[in-house]
């Protein structure tokens, strides 16, 4: 008792002391998580609403002693009440199945006896209010950050889907010029602007069969296990596909309502962390660096805006400026274009922006997680996201003198590999330039890859 007294009172001394360790402990090292709290929602790819990357902390303001002279988005339509494909394949029989037993949830899974599914199967790629609502959420932040350039918007183009037509036209909402706006609706090729809107759509060589059956290998090594531990809640036994369909729910359902989920809490942390991993192998191999054709996607419209920002620096014309679409008008600096979640992981993989940093090649293990990889889709392709360019010209306050440009992902900026020694880790014009070049030696047979009539191009 005696020996046990002695040792709290050295503990209590030696706490009361004042030792280098203690003067090297943070401030508040209580806070070191920064109040982190795991969202479900920033790890569902190609399904989530609307938000900005993080990336790898880079300021997403200009740099200091850089303006902003140009910039240049491909944006992905805004939320729907849910991909066909999607729908059909693991929500659909899950909805099915809980119509017919409504009785027998309990616990976590106990709000599924009177909860109603949001999804309107004859409206199902149709954007929904809350999704229209976040198309002029996301304009006025383009708003915000390009205030200069904003007023002298005066075409965008999107693609022929009403999706990305009726996401076009709300997000125009949010500019104050947004009547003198020309929104242009791209039903056939011209100049080649299908190409670069949705080389998806215009390349016969191209499929989505790439990666389902990895994808489905994964999902069978982990869903099982999610379906035991929920066994004791469920009115009947889930199956894989259940299992990911009601996460996909979890994304659907709050991207409809504007508002989160039941659904989301249901399951783990390291649940979503492989669910997010089977969604990334999938777009890795569809639409991402394991897939050859993507490059070849990308770079259309990587093209065409560096012609645009050549133009520009120029002052040469860069503008045809007539009633089918062709061009844009003269002294206009901002462009939107409005496609598909499929175009911004091309453009991203023609860059490189996604890429490891190690010199190998990225893997994506079916048995397992690769929990380094740096291809993570949901910092790209939620609804409304985005991959943009900027050019910026810069003077002596930036250190460096000259035009520069930043690629933009989700509102964070993300240096292009081998070159980044501008303000910001940016890529001087003329560096950008010279990768554009030999890109396209390399990369810029389009039409040769995709099988169609070969000279139609972006040459």
């Amino acid at each position: 008792m005696v020996f046990s007294f002695l040792i709290l009172v050295a503990l209590t001394r030696l706490a009361s002391s004042q030792t280098p360790y203690n003067a090297q402990q943070p401030l508040t090292p209580q806070d070191h998580s920064q109040g982190y709290k795991f969202d479900p929602l920033f790890h569902l790819p190609g399904i989530s609403p609307y938000f900005d990357a993080v990336a790898f902390g880079l300021s997403h303001d200009a740099p200091l002693g850089c303006n902003i002279t140009a910039a240049s988005y491909i944006i992905r339509h805004s939320a729907i009440y849910a991909n066909e494909h999607e729908y059909e394949t693991y929500m659909k029989p899950f909805l099915n199945k809980l119509k017919k037993n409504l009785d027998g949830w309990s616990g976590p899974l106990s709000f599924l006896t009177e909860w109603t599914s949001p999804i309107l199967e004859d409206k199902l790629e149709d954007i929904t209010p809350s999704g229209a609502e976040d198309a002029v959420k996301v304009g006025l932040h383009l708003l915000e950050r390009y205030r200069d350039l904003v007023p002298t918007t005066k075409r965008i183009l999107a693609d022929k889907k009403a999706r990305t037509y009726d996401t076009a036209k709300n997000f125009i909402k949010a500019f104050p010029n947004s009547e003198d706006i020309e929104l242009v609706r791209i039903t056939q090729d011209r100049d080649g602007a299908m190409d670069a809107l949705i080389p998806h759509k215009s390349c016969p060589a191209f499929n989505k069969e790439p990666g389902k059956n990895e994808t489905a290998e994964f999902i069978s090594n982990y869903a099982p296990f999610v379906s035991k531990r929920l066994r004791p809640y469920t009115a009947f036994d889930l199956t894989d596909n259940d299992v990911v369909g009601l996460q996909q729910l979890c994304g659907y359902e709050s991207a409809i309502k504007g508002t989160r989920s039941p659904i989301c809490a249901v399951f783990s942390d390291s649940e979503w962390m492989a669910y997010e991993y089977a969604w990334d192998l999938k777009y890795a191999h569809m639409v991402g660096p394991l897939n050859p054709l993507s490059t070849y996607l990308g770079f259309p419209w990587l093209q065409e805006q560096t012609k645009l920002f050549s133009a520009i620096d120029s002052n040469t014309p860069h503008s045809t400026h007539d009633k089918n679409g062709r061009g844009w008008p003269k002294g206009q600096r901002l462009f939107l274009s409005f496609t598909h979640r499929e175009v911004p992981p091309f453009i991203a993989t023609a860059l490189g922006i996604f890429n490891s940093s190690s010199t190998a090649k990225e893997e994506f293990p079916t048995d397992s997680i690769n929990w380094t990889r740096a291809w993570k889709m949901a910092d790209l392709i939620p609804f409304l996201g985005h991959v943009g360019l900027e050019k910026m010209e810069c003077g002596i306050e930036a250190g460096i003198k000259g035009a520069f440009i930043r690629v933009i992902a989700n509102s964070a900026p993300r240096p292009i590999p081998n070159c980044q020694r501008g303000p910001s880790a940016s890529c001087n014009f003329e560096g950008f330039q010279e990768l554009m070049k030999r890109g396209y030696e390399k990369y810029g047979d389009f039409h040769g890859v995709c099988g169609t009539k070969k000279g139609l191009g972006f040459a």
